[in-house]
């Protein structure tokens, strides 16, 4: 009887280097996981941070236009006072209480009225907040160029809000001490004061000042927007969609609906019997 072959040895199924493959097998998934999870967090925050640096790069342009623009407004607001300013200084300085120069020279007052020169600074806070951030960005052009604009504004309103305090210290002056100038009317007095005279001559050149300041301020401005590859259209557009007004179901309140009638003395109540009602 022919002798059955022993079957061939087969070999065990090795337990632990199955164990040790599948966990490589979930660490590499699990770092892949985390990998693609932390890498998706990271361009997600990328891509807010460059929206954020190019709403507040906006905010900034816009406002140094919005600036530009209020220097337009300073320029023709001191242009009429300019021809009114001419005309009163052409009255012969003897013939200021000449009946027939009343009716101009009871304007003498609009001339100085010039108004109020008002600079939000929010922007250049929100700006001056995140100057780590443009820093880390190597933006180191507009930033300088950013600083350029907001020191020239700065310059720009105290030297304008100077030169409109002369005009009203000139007017002033005469009315703090009115013996101490000729003329017979206050308004007559305040053309004879040589310092408001002087004063209001300047007004002309303080026009076309303005005008150029402008200018000069937009032509900076074209520097950030070439750095930060913004068009001068983009950027208005921003201030346009920001001054669009909102509307809302609700009236305007008007000071005038919440007025009372002054308290009169006799229809007050009983002062002992009041005060014991309201005391705390």
């Amino acid at each position: 009887m022919e002798d059955i072959p022993n079957p061939p040895e087969l070999q065990p199924m090795n337990g632990g280097n199955r164990f040790w493959r599948n966990l490589l097998y979930t660490f590499l998934g699990t770092t892949i996981s985390i990998i693609l999870t932390f890498g998706t967090t990271a361009i997600i925050q990328q891509h807010h941070k460059a929206q954020e640096r190019k709403l507040t790069a906006m905010m900034v342009m816009g406002n140094i236009e919005q600036y530009a623009q209020r220097l337009e407004d300073v320029h023709k607001e001191l242009s009429w006072r300019d021809t009114l300013g001419t005309m009163l200084l052409a009255i012969p300085v003897d013939s200021l209480d000449d009946p027939k120069y009343s009716g101009m020279i009871e304007n003498v007052n609009m001339v100085a009225a010039v108004t109020m020169f008002s600079y939000d600074k929010t922007v250049e806070q929100i700006f001056s907040n995140s100057i780590e951030t443009w820093k880390n960005m190597g933006s180191f052009q507009f930033i300088d160029n950013v600083g350029k604009c907001f020191s020239a504004m700065n310059h720009i309103r105290e030297d304008y809000m100077s030169f409109a305090q002369d005009l009203q210290d000139g007017i002033d002056e005469v009315k703090g001490n009115r013996d101490a100038y000729d003329g017979k009317s206050l308004q007559s007095k305040i053309l004879h004061n040589m310092k408001f005279r002087s004063t209001v001559r300047q007004v002309h050149n303080r026009a076309t000042y303005y005008l150029y300041l402008a200018e000069y301020i937009r032509y900076l401005n074209a520097i950030n927007m070439q750095l930060m590859d913004v068009t001068e259209d983009e950027v208005l557009q921003f201030i346009n969609e920001r001054e669009e007004e909102v509307k809302v179901d609700r009236p305007i309140p008007m000071q005038q609906d919440y007025l009372k009638p002054v308290l009169v003395r006799d229809s007050l109540p009983d002062f002992h019997t009041w005060i014991q009602k309201h005391k705390v």
